[in-house]
């Protein structure tokens, strides 16, 4: 890693705390997710982030509000970021999100409005306001549940975010189990990858670079969530689509922004 990528890796928490407090302070609503928001949610072991060989943080990503998109344009311009002029037409084919670049620090910015939209969509509207300055541990997991073909990064995410974490309450500041379970049961697409990743996090964490308590503790709370998953009751949607199963694509491709 050169000396410009590690200052600017080390500078990119801190930045992502600073905007929110800043937005904040002009009444605009932006909450951190992705992997800055597992290393903000996770400071007892963040350092696996990099033992584990994640790559270096390179930009940040945020949700917020749709209502608020010009407004949280005119901030960031004002904070000195600059509008991806490959994502000025996306409201157009009513893609809600927004992209900016740093002309000096290099950081990059992503932010999704209302929902999610991946390989699987997660709305998250009524609950942006339950954690600061990250979204919640449910949102910030189901977020990495979502993606079809899971990177080695997603991986160390996942194993840092479940070896840190227990299931519980958003209240208690625990990962929500209901939130996660009232999801997963409602979209069997949804469920059927997060049930794929979290087989594929069970034998990966069997490594042995990774130190046997923290393996011992991933694998427990993902047979906690299966389990949980397993027997909670299952909507009528769900259970329709389940019939079809993987005869048709339960996920949708994703097509990254250059």
């Amino acid at each position: 890693m050169d000396i410009a990528t590690r200052a600017r890796s080390e500078r990119i928490p801190g930045e992502a705390t600073r905007l929110v407090e800043a937005a904040a302070a002009q009444e605009l609503l932006l909450r951190i997710t992705g992997s800055v928001a597992v290393h903000l949610h996770c400071s007892a072991h963040n350092r696996l982030m990099q033992e584990l060989g994640r790559r270096p943080f390179y930009d940040i990503d945020f949700w917020a509000r749709d209502r608020d998109h010009r407004r949280i344009d005119a901030f960031l311009q004002g904070e000195g970021y600059e509008a991806d002029p490959a994502a000025r037409g996306l409201r157009e084919w009513g893609i809600k999100r927004q992209i900016f670049a740093h002309p000096d620090t290099g950081i990059k910015i992503d932010i999704f409005m209302d929902a999610l939209v991946m390989a699987h969509s997660i709305g998250f509207l009524d609950r942006l306001e339950l954690a600061v300055p990250c979204v919640t541990l449910a949102d910030l997991l189901l977020s990495k549940l979502q993606i079809h073909e899971l990177t080695v990064n997603d991986l160390v995410d996942l194993t840092v975010l479940l070896g840190e974490h227990r299931f519980g309450t958003d209240v208690d500041g625990d990962i929500g189990l209901e939130r996660i379970v009232t999801v997963l049961c409602d979209d069997w697409g949804f469920w059927y990858s997060a049930d794929l990743n979290l087989s594929r996090l069970h034998d990966w964490v069997g490594r042995p670079d990774l130190v046997q308590e923290v393996a011992d503790r991933v694998r427990a709370r993902i047979g906690e969530l299966k389990e949980h998953l397993a027997g909670a009751p299952k909507s009528r949607r769900w259970r329709l689509r389940a019939k079809i199963g993987t005869r048709k694509r339960w996920y949708e491709t994703v097509e990254e922004v250059s």
